[in-house]
């Protein structure tokens, strides 16, 4: 997901060529107060003109009590918009909020009601971060949150923490975020991003780090970390190929009335192929070629 700020009009009807799943039209810090208003509508126009493409539309409106977000939803809830960040979530109260507004403007401009996102990645303070679970639960609409490994140094839920420019520090914090997002059933986990812009091996280190947090996506605040976000994110060929045979085995071991076996000095279980089938859908989203997998029916939890 590219961030891109929201008073650039040029730079947001120019972000899709860069090859982001999602695009966040910034309203908030990016934008200097007195240019939010102009900004409300170089947003609706990038959102009108970029409706029809094959990827999410996001915009992070103000936060509550600063008297900008009820104008900033009433210009971009509009067809094409998929989904909105709250700036400055303290607790569940503000999404739910968000949840009753958003719902009134879809019904009152003949929009799906629910189709509007909530996303809740990011928490931005202490407090957010504390409340997460409360904060995922608020709301159905909310369908990713996190930052795996933590705030980034140097941004508001770093500032909150103390932790100034620490890095190695927040993934403690990270851990504690993803393990409430999972609580609350979100399976779209957000990795932690950088501020920095040309540090790529930054961008590679915390990706990769994310993933082996449990994040299955991240930010990106410049189009030149997008490739590296791609393919740390999709599984590697190796990966799918692995995926593809663990199932295959598997199949033929519950043809023979067998739930366990010994693959590769390795137990081989239902939870196994769960997680294999998991890899082989993102290779599928990424649009690579999985091959012939075979049916297995999966029992419940």
């Amino acid at each position: 997901m590219l961030f891109v700020p929201g008073d650039k009009l040029d730079w947001m009807l120019k972000a899709p060529k860069y090859g982001a799943d999602a695009l966040m039209f910034d309203l908030e810090d990016a934008v200097e107060v007195t240019q939010k208003p102009a900004a409300r509508e170089a947003v609706a126009t990038a959102i009108k003109q970029l409706r029809t493409g094959s990827f999410g539309r996001f915009v992070r409106v103000n936060g509550w009590r600063t008297g900008h977000v009820l104008d900033d939803l009433n210009s971009i809830a509009i067809e094409g918009l998929d989904g909105v960040a709250l700036a400055k979530v303290e607790d569940p109260e503000d999404i739910a909020a968000l949840d009753r507004v958003l719902g009134e403007l879809e019904r009152s401009r003949g929009l799906p009601v629910g189709g509007i996102e909530i996303c809740g990645a990011g928490a931005e303070t202490a407090v957010a971060m504390y409340r997460l679970y409360d904060i995922c639960m608020a709301s159905e609409r909310i369908k990713r949150a996190g930052a795996a490994c933590g705030p980034t140094p140097g941004g508001d839920a770093a500032l909150s923490l103390g932790l100034n420019d620490a890095t190695e520090e927040g993934i403690y914090f990270g851990a504690h975020l993803v393990l409430q997002a999972r609580a609350a059933g979100i399976v779209h986990i957000e990795g932690s991003m950088t501020g920095q812009l040309d540090n790529l091996d930054l961008v590679r280190r915390l990706a990769e780090r994310s993933k082996r947090m449990g994040a299955t996506w991240a930010m990106a605040i410049h189009p030149t970390h997008i490739p590296i976000i791609n393919e740390v994110f999709s599984p590697s060929q190796a990966e799918v190929n692995q995926a593809r045979e663990i199932i295959s085995v598997f199949a033929e071991a519950v043809a023979r009335g067998q739930g366990a076996i010994r693959y590769k000095s390795k137990l081989l279980d239902y939870a196994n192929v769960r997680a294999a089938m998991n890899v082989l859908k993102t290779a599928r989203v990424a649009g690579m070629d999985i091959g012939v997998v075979p049916v297995i029916e999966i029992p419940a939890y």
